[in-house]
């Protein structure tokens, strides 16, 4: 394979999004913000203010604007592992490569937001 060829399996869309994760610690689960940068149907690439060990598993939520859905929007939740960690950028933010191992468009009531006794409209 040449240099910078790339390997992907699926296209990658550009896609800068708020996230939620949610991984477990030490301490318990921990559900923080991140930033999207890229998604495909078996990977997402975001911005991190941490870094996550290569092959933990991690859950994510994305709320995808969506025309004639209930309140304009759909949240997406994926379950995966982290893959790659790159060197923070000029911002601080890591980078973190994840395979998505499986998703589900979650109702409404499904999600963090209800997790936490929160609704989102």
């Amino acid at each position: 394979m040449l240099a910078g060829e790339n390997r992907r399996k699926a296209q990658r869309f550009p896609l800068p999004l708020p996230l939620e994760i949610k991984f477990q610690e030490s301490s318990g689960e921990v559900q923080q913000p991140a930033t999207i940068r890229d998604i495909s149907a078996t990977g997402i690439y975001f911005l991190f203010d941490r870094d996550l060990p290569p092959d933990s598993k991690v859950e994510f939520y994305v709320r995808l604007e969506v025309e004639g859905a209930p309140g304009g929007s759909v949240l997406l939740h994926c379950v995966g592992s982290i893959v790659r960690i790159e060197h923070p950028d000029a911002e601080g933010r890591v980078g973190v490569g994840a395979r998505i191992d499986r998703y589900r468009f979650l109702r409404p009531g499904e999600g963090p937001e209800a997790d936490r006794g929160e609704t989102k409209h």
